[in-house]
């Protein structure tokens, strides 16, 4: 017996027999007794040595030999009530089968119905849901279901989006790359310096995509190393600066540095960290107009963690974008093409990096005054 409905109907068949034949046996046996008493004392308060219901008073077994030596009165109601006893265990029966049919099926429906939707999901029809209304295991279990299926009807939208927005962003580069190099061969155009510096920037971008992308597939995954040390985030955000200052004076924007003089040490992968940093500045820079400000500050007011703020006097994020920012090649601005706007997975690979590390990234934002991107680091003790 395979079905699970077979197996629940069987043993509730099972356990009414027993419970039916254990009420029978101990009602018939309790009857017996009482009637062979019930006959002993109606013959001893009739003073009648021979009568319908002579007893052996206290001998072993004497309500047997009284129901035996009874008249046909007694045999009769006896018989009756054998009768009625079979005829009340038979419809038990009957209605223990029934009820167990019923039981089984109510049982087992929600199963079948979870079995159906798993394998419609399995092949592909991700929009299945089962409608329980009630509030048992079984409930339980399908509510677990339902929310099973929306994240993977959510994680394959991802995907899907994904896929796209990864061919449309490899899409740009190599096609520039491939227009100039056809126009090279055909002879059509001469090459110069400044179009071979132009594909050779694309060929850049498109390499440091591919690498951002394989970063974050194994971040997410779990699986990304990291070489961590102790390490002073001050002089981490001092080089970072260092580095990315040409591009800020050449838009005007000023930096500004908010840092204690002594900072707890903190357990990172520096590289990683840095490229935290890298993305957070260079995302500030495509946002500040030119002539504003940039201001990064670095704390360890909560024990045990170091507060780094990246914010910018940008234009600030609309409120229904913000829950979004992390998200991969999510764009507030949807109208900014590549080359301005990025290829919209920095932000991603900050959270997961961050994430990576045991910290958390989060971001605070209003229109017309700008954005703060924070992340936190444990410190060392």
């Amino acid at each position: 017996m395979r079905s699970l409905f077979v197996k629940l109907t069987a043993l509730f068949v099972g356990i009414a027999f027993l419970s039916v034949g254990i009420i029978a046996l101990w009602v018939d046996n309790t009857v017996r007794y009482e009637f062979g008493c019930y006959c002993e004392k109606a013959a001893e308060s009739q003073y009648l040595a021979d009568s319908n219901c002579a007893c052996e008073a206290g001998t072993a077994g004497s309500e047997h030999t009284v129901i035996a030596r009874s008249g046909g009165a007694e045999q009769a109601f006896l018989n009756a009530f054998h009768n009625a006893l079979w005829l009340a265990i038979g419809v038990a029966v009957l209605v223990a089968i029934i009820l167990a049919v019923l039981l089984s099926r109510l049982f087992t429906q929600p199963m079948r119905q979870l079995a159906t939707a798993a394998g419609k999901i399995a092949s592909g029809d991700l929009s299945q849901r089962i409608t329980s209304d009630s509030k048992d295991e079984v409930g339980e279990a399908s509510v677990a279901f339902n929310a099973m299926a929306e994240q993977l009807e959510k994680k394959e939208k991802s995907r899907r989006q994904l896929t796209a927005d990864i061919a449309h962003e490899l899409r740009n580069p190599l096609s520039i790359i491939q227009g100039n190099l056809e126009a090279w061969l055909d002879g059509i155009i001469e090459p110069k310096p400044d179009q071979i510096a132009s594909v050779y920037d694309e060929t850049v971008l498109l390499s440091r995509l591919i690498t951002d992308l394989r970063d974050l597939s194994l971040a997410e995954a779990g699986q990304l190393k990291l070489h961590t040390s102790p390490a002073g985030i001050k002089e981490i955000i001092t080089s970072e600066i260092s580095n990315i200052r040409n591009r800020y004076e050449q838009k005007n924007v000023s930096i500004h540095t908010e840092m204690p003089p002594a900072l707890p040490l903190t357990l990172i992968d520096s590289d990683r960290i840095r490229q935290v940093l890298h993305n957070l500045l260079d995302n500030a820079l495509r946002h500040i107009p030119a002539g504003g400000a940039l201001e990064i500050a670095a704390t360890a007011d909560s024990p045990g963690w170091i507060t780094i703020r990246v914010s910018d006097s940008g234009s600030g994020i609309h409120p229904d974008d913000l829950p979004y920012v992390f998200d991969h090649f999510y764009k507030a601005d949807r109208s900014r093409q590549r080359g301005h706007g990025g290829a919209g997975i920095g932000l991603a690979i900050v959270k997961e990096l961050v994430e990576a590390h045991g910290g958390k990234a989060w971001v605070e934002s209003q229109l017309g005054k700008g954005s703060s991107f924070y992340f936190i680091l444990p410190a060392v003790s």
